[in-house]
């Protein structure tokens, strides 16, 4: 489960991206904008890797008054934990004490990569996103 920090974090950060529909915008951005805000001053940050975007349409029943829904929802499914600007990974403790501090969570399993974060941003080591960490938004089509 995850943290109400992680989840308002995610909620900030989806509510700035640009949309699904804009595929390399939306990449670039979230390879640049990471989850702890942009001010943070911690050695670690968390970026969100990959994500599931599933839009639909809530049909109109007889019952159902009003405009037909369409429904974006995007869950994050990979983050990735960089060491800012450092070209090893963090050692463990460091990345527990960091994860309870900014996110009030225990340290996920993390899997070091050999390539560093975008535009040689530091050393990352990815993990699985928690099952909850989504974000959804409702809006009316017309007619």
């Amino acid at each position: 489960m995850s943290s109400r920090s992680l989840q308002a974090a995610f909620e900030r950060l989806m509510h700035t991206a640009p949309s699904p529909l804009f595929q390399r915008a939306r990449s670039l951005y979230l390879n640049k904008y990471d989850l702890d805000g942009r001010d943070s001053p911690s050695p670690l940050r968390l970026f969100v890797l990959n994500e599931d975007v599933n839009e639909r349409i809530e049909p109109r029943t007889e019952a159902t008054e009003g405009d037909r829904m369409a429904i974006l929802t995007i869950r994050a499914t990979r983050l990735a934990l960089v060491h800012w600007q450092q070209p090893h990974a963090a050692t463990a403790t460091e990345a527990a004490a960091y994860f309870a501090a900014q996110w009030d969570l225990e340290l996920p399993p993390l899997t070091p990569q050999a390539e560093p974060w975008f535009r040689n941003g530091g050393h990352q080591s990815w993990l699985e996103a928690p099952q909850d960490l989504c974000w959804s938004r409702r809006s009316p089509l017309p007619g």
